[in-house]
């Protein structure tokens, strides 16, 4: 089952053209959760992570993202896209591949799409086989970032997961289901950043109740 972090800085796959230049992230978090469900093989345990980008000034970018899944496994994403602007309104387009070290099976790749305005941003992914399964899924979601302060920021998040992969990699239990959360962002000098999240679903008796998160972070030049 897919899974990524949710304050990594692939978890939202914005990339960083309007930097050009390569960037690093590595970090922490006390679960780890993909669109509203549990995945850390220990079941709520402690997660590091790390990425790496480079964005070009034309508006590529080409990234990787690795987190543990426990102390013996890991996940290892990559990444390509392309965004920009256009006047006011941001766009962002582009591919990305799940893959598992010791669970080949469930490697599998998205495509995906989005649009930003103003702190709002909406993305939808669609994979042709999802999971382990041989079945289509999509992903639809929306946030906005509220600025608090310079260094402080509130979003909260709305995701929506249907198709046929979705009924396939959870047993028929259901169809589709939505999963939210609440972000709380604190980002200090030295380009860290802590965060405080609830994380649920609305699957909870199948998917895991509401969780609360917290993160570190480090963001870095190369």
């Amino acid at each position: 089952m897919k899974m990524k972090v949710l304050v990594a800085a692939a978890a939202t796959l914005a990339s960083s053209s309007a930097f050009a230049g390569a960037t690093g992230n590595a970090g922490v978090v006390s679960d780890y959760l993909f669109r509203g469900v549990e995945q850390s093989l220990g079941g709520g345990s402690a997660q590091v992570y790390g990425g790496l980008d480079y964005a070009h000034e034309s508006g590529l970018y080409i990234g990787t993202w690795v987190s543990s899944l426990d102390s013996s496994t890991y996940e290892t994403d990559g990444y390509v896209g392309f965004s920009g602007k256009a006047g006011d309104l941001g766009y962002d387009v582009g591919y990305i591949f799940y893959g598992y070290r010791d669970a080949p099976v469930l490697n599998y790749s998205e495509v995906y799409g989005g649009l930003s305005f103003s702190g709002l941003s909406a993305k939808f992914f669609y994979s042709p086989e999802f999971g382990a399964t041989q079945d289509s899924a999509y992903y639809i979601t929306g946030s906005y970032a509220l600025a608090i302060s310079e260094t402080l920021a509130l979003t909260p998040q709305v995701g929506y997961s249907a198709g046929d992969g979705i009924e396939t990699a959870f047993g028929g239990a259901f169809k589709d289901y939505f999963d939210y959360s609440l972000t709380l962002a604190k980002t200090v000098e030295g380009g860290y950043t802590f965060s405080f999240a609830v994380i649920g679903n609305s699957e909870d008796d199948t998917l895991g109740k509401e969780t609360v998160v917290v993160g570190l972070k480090k963001a870095f030049d190369l």
